[in-house]
């Protein structure tokens, strides 16, 4: 897979609500600090957002999608000046799929989903980005605006797996904001890397084979570039050289596959350590914890084995 898949996949992307809503008139609603990430799309209309941290609200119209990933309180209205409904009044006890109405009218409606990140490195993807991250229509998003519509439908019609479908629909929506983040913002850390051509290429090249002895040097020829060029790019892109990246995404793999059981000498052969010492000793200097302290603390504790001789 290709690194973006990888992280998604590791960190076992779900989505665990689905809905929306539809207001019409004046209206104005406050909600709560939340642990979720949100993402969201303007179907219809225009409104205002403001998100705790940020200078200066955001003005969402028709196609616009939205991530909210930080987990700030925020206020989305048609009129910020107006005092906000507590989120409650209205979406406490909606059920999975609602399109709560907020007045009569549907000059504006909004959908989409909130999405758990499991695992203990969420913070490596939404740690990178800002309290909301606006995406403005364009024709690029049509896979957008189609994922949106069909929600939409799903979510009207309530036809038998609808919500299923929703919830697929849903993190398709999440995964393409963030492709589209990409391509329009600049900044520090994988994410970002992964858009330039010749460093995105090296992050590729150690996704596909982290168990090969990279150095500086290969994943240079990887990027098409000169060692001291390409370590410099490398650095100001991602914010740590490439050997510490290579060797974080290895333990983030280590500390996967401990948590499912497997083998603490089999995890380092698979890795590309000559032998568990080294695995051992390279795991506690990235985590803090030894191997099987991790794997304790998922459940693994005494089933863990080793496969390889120690030393």
């Amino acid at each position: 897979m290709d690194p973006l898949s990888d992280i998604i996949s590791f960190l076992r992307l779900r989505s665990y609500l689905v809905g929306g809503f539809e207001a019409g008139g004046n209206w104005s609603v406050g909600f709560d600090a939340h642990d979720a990430v949100k993402c969201y799309t303007v179907a219809n209309g225009s409104c205002w957002i403001a998100v705790q941290g940020l200078d200066a609200p955001v003005f969402l119209q028709t196609g616009d999608c939205f991530i909210l990933p930080r987990g700030q309180p925020f206020h989305i209205a048609s009129d910020l000046s107006l005092p906000p409904d507590d989120w409650q009044r209205h979406f406490l006890g909606a059920e999975e799929g609602t399109l709560v109405k907020l007045n009569d009218g549907t000059d504006v409606t909004v959908l989409g989903g909130h999405f758990a990140l499991a695992g203990p490195q969420a913070e490596i993807l939404l740690g990178m980005l800002a309290p909301i991250v606006h995406l403005r229509d364009r024709p690029a998003r049509e896979t957008l605006r189609w994922a949106l519509a069909l929600m939409r439908q799903e979510l009207v019609d309530l036809k038998p797996g609808g919500i299923l479908v929703a919830q697929q629909l849903a993190s398709m929506i999440f995964i393409q904001a963030l492709r589209l983040h990409l391509t329009e913002s600049k900044g520090i850390g994988w994410l970002f890397a992964l858009s330039d051509k010749r460093v995105g290429a090296a992050i590729q090249a150690i996704h596909r084979e982290p168990s090969r002895r990279w150095t500086v040097e290969t994943l240079a020829t990887e990027a098409g570039m000169s060692r001291s060029g390409f370590a410099a790019q490398f650095r100001h892109l991602v914010g740590e050289s490439p050997i510490e990246y290579l060797t974080q995404w290895r333990m983030r793999l280590a500390g996967r596959s401990l948590e499912q059981g497997e083998p603490i000498g089999a995890i380092a052969h698979a890795l590309g350590y000559e032998s568990e010492s080294a695995f051992r000793t390279a795991f506690k200097r990235v985590t803090g914890k030894s191997p099987r302290q991790h794997a304790r603390s998922f459940g693994g504790g005494d089933a863990m084995h080793s496969s390889l001789p120690r030393g």
